[in-house]
């Protein structure tokens, strides 16, 4: 079912204004349908076309994390960027207690943050940064957030800013070869584009799930039906 409603989305409304305005409100997709999309090479071209604009615009974010140094709080991110917000609906049931291998993920995850940042300005890991894919964009709002108005969040949003253009600038050739007065022959970069998207904008699905909050406020109520006169 997931799979249909990706192809419909990418096939039928990719060039759908409203349609592309849920899909920059979202962020695109959750990892978990973004890991899906991965495997439906059909869905490449809307793919493309939709993350190129999302890869820019976190472009713009991170050209003004650049200059700021950091946020005006811990909890603006990127999602911010494209004004998403979420109504608190209903009492949320009680919770159990969390996976002990989530607490510890995120535990490692904040060390590893902290390492990285530490060591950004150096030679060896700047250098190895430098030639990575880079962080995700749900790791680089974690990281802002921890770096605050240190220098390292500088050096950090400038790198990674540098690989998101040139990640955008793939995604555009690779949208502008699909001309149907072209003869398509793409590089190796610009074929796996999409596919780097994906990963960079969602996160991997390991750590960052699905995006499927439910209550009971959620569910569509069906109109009341018209008195009959």
């Amino acid at each position: 079912m997931a799979g249909r409603h990706l192809s419909a989305i990418l096939a039928e409304h990719v060039t759908d204004p409203l349609s592309r305005a849920r899909l920059a409100a979202a962020w695109g997709f959750c990892a978990t349908h973004a890991t899906a999309l991965r495997e439906m090479p059909e869905a490449a071209l809307g793919t493309a076309i939709v993350y190129q604009g999302l890869v820019e615009q976190a472009c713009r974010w991170l050209d003004e994390a650049a200059r700021s140094a950091g946020m005006a709080s811990g909890r603006r991110g990127w999602r911010a960027l494209v004004g998403r917000s979420r109504r608190t609906r209903g009492e949320p049931r009680l919770r159990r207690e969390r996976c002990p291998v989530c607490v510890e993920l995120v535990a490692a995850e904040a060390c590893h943050l902290d390492a990285l940042l530490a060591g950004i300005g150096a030679a060896e890991l700047g250098s190895a940064y430098a030639t990575s894919d880079g962080l995700c964009l749900p790791h680089m709002e974690l990281a802002l957030a921890r770096a605050g108005t240190r220098p390292e969040a500088v050096r950090l949003a400038a790198l990674t800013g540098e690989k998101l253009r040139a990640l955008a600038d793939d995604l555009r050739r690779f949208v502008d070869k699909h001309d149907h007065r072209a003869r398509p022959r793409f590089t190796e970069r610009e074929a796996g584009a999409w596919h780097r998207a994906l990963a960079l904008v969602a996160g991997r699905v390991e750590l960052f799930g699905p995006d499927m909050p439910r209550s009971a406020g959620d569910a569509v109520r069906r109109p009341r039906a018209r008195r009959v006169r």
